[in-house]
């Protein structure tokens, strides 16, 4: 029996006091869920085509330089009517039909634009960027559904970690009580419905200690699927519990920022891309300004002769060139109407969207200071419960109490235990759910470096 006592007493020192190993931080499980998450990679692939996108769009404005090249064959020549008595010394209304051109022809030459004003780039360009954003609030969303996944774990195995402590003490003075009713028994002074259910409460506790080392390495495993740590260090090495501390949580959760927000960021960026699509919508009708260059030659044969000498003839020029799309055949204020319809309704959408995120904020947190009440009075009530049992056993050795009265103290502070267990994890998920509707998580990961 001694030899169960001491073993169970290394089990709470080891479970609850190991000092040996490599610490295992909040912030280092965070940064290689990040950095090895394939979801994480995949988001971010099409933040950077986003990027190459408005790149693109931005590189319509450089110079557009074609190289022209053809030589066919024309089988009617076009004849324009001439009036030939015009040119006479004695002008006369004689008109003649002459053919201009050659049957065979080849054109080569070198087309430049340089697009100077044009409101339909500028308007790309801003729906790129829009969408760049759009984008990258895909990253910081899929990121934060990460973190938020890795912070859970973490708390999760901090409460195993809380509730495997407390299950070793447990166990510890369900012995040791088991021990002073056999010791009872011994001298005759012990029923042996007494000793049975000394026996099932300890076996009770030692049956709630196994459950929770079970849970704790249960959990150890995910945390190493989300963060691709190995499970040697996470089963070895030493958690940092510190950022469950109340004087940095309690910092970064109660504040509502309001446009960070992971539904509202999102509804404000497809708003803002649609107010942008119907500036692009009306960026059509307006006129378009740029440089129209060329340089090249002609040649002109009657027969196939493609290096005919003495044949080709320069061409070239040089100006100014203005478009105004007056009618064309998409009907863009049908296209602006239903823009405008999807904004407003966006917009609409947006507004509830504000008005939810702040109500459940404060629901949250009413709801956080509502369980942390009960938490500690839980608490309370555990310290009094081993507060008794310590005065039932004494007691007991003494003659003055039954083993009943004992064995029932201890079962009622099972009872508290689990409950207060129960409570602590409501309070600490509630917490995070509040931190991320908040839209404090980045602040918070800030706090830890």
């Amino acid at each position: 029996m001694k030899n169960l006592k001491v073993y169970i007493s290394i089990a709470i020192l080891a479970s609850s006091f190991n000092m040996s190993g490599q610490q295992v931080s909040l912030l280092a499980c965070i940064d290689s869920a990040l950095a090895n998450k394939a979801n994480i990679q995949a988001v971010k692939t099409d933040f950077e085509i986003a990027r190459l996108e408005t790149s693109a769009a931005w590189q319509r404005f450089l110079p557009d330089l074609s190289i022209n090249y053809n030589y066919r064959y024309n089988p009617l020549i076009p004849a324009q009517i001439i009036p030939v008595g015009q040119f006479n010394p004695v002008p006369t209304d004689e008109k003649r039909p002459i053919k201009f051109g050659t049957n065979w022809q080849q054109t080569a030459g070198v087309s430049i634009y340089q697009p100077i004003i044009d409101f339909t780039i500028n308007s790309r360009v801003e729906e790129s960027r829009i969408n760049e954003k759009i984008k990258n609030s895909d990253v910081e969303e899929a990121e934060r559904d990460l973190i938020t996944e890795v912070l859970k774990s973490y708390t999760t195995i901090w409460l195993y970690k809380e509730r495997l402590h407390s299950a070793a003490l447990d166990t510890l003075r369900t012995f040791q009580t088991r021990e002073l009713i056999t010791a009872r028994d011994d001298e005759g002074k012990a029923l042996k419905t007494e000793i049975n259910r000394a026996i099932m409460n300890h076996n009770n506790a030692l049956s709630d200690y196994h459950g929770a080392l079970a849970s704790l390495a249960g959990e150890k495993i995910y945390m190493g699927y989300l963060t691709g740590i190995s499970l040697d260090l996470l089963f070895d090495g030493i958690f940092d519990f510190t950022p469950f501390s109340e004087s940095i949580m309690e910092r970064n959760i109660s504040e509502l920022l309001i446009d960070s927000a992971p539904s509202v960021r999102n509804l404000m960026f497809r708003e803002e891309l649609l107010r942008q699509q119907q500036k692009s919508e009306k960026a059509v009708r307006m006129p378009t300004v740029g440089i129209d260059g060329y340089l090249g030659a002609n040649q002109y044969s009657d027969s196939f002769s493609p290096a005919l000498a003495e044949s080709w003839y320069g061409s070239s020029f040089i100006g100014l060139s203005v478009r105004l799309n007056i009618l064309s055949g998409t009907v863009s204020s049908n296209r602006l109407k239903q823009l405008k319809l999807k904004s407003q309704g966006i917009r609409a959408e947006l507004e509830d969207e504000i008005s939810y995120v702040s109500t459940n904020n404060s629901k949250l947190a009413l709801e956080v200071k509502n369980i942390d009440y009960q938490v500690a009075m839980a608490s309370e009530n555990i310290s009094l419960y081993e507060e008794n049992i310590k005065l039932e056993q004494e007691r007991y050795n003494e003659g003055q109490k039954n083993s009943y009265d004992l064995l029932a103290e201890e079962i009622e502070l099972r009872k508290q235990i689990a409950a207060y267990n129960e409570k602590q994890a409501q309070l600490a998920f509630k917490k995070i759910e509040l931190l991320i509707n908040s839209g404090n998580i980045y602040s918070f990961i800030e706090m830890l470096k």
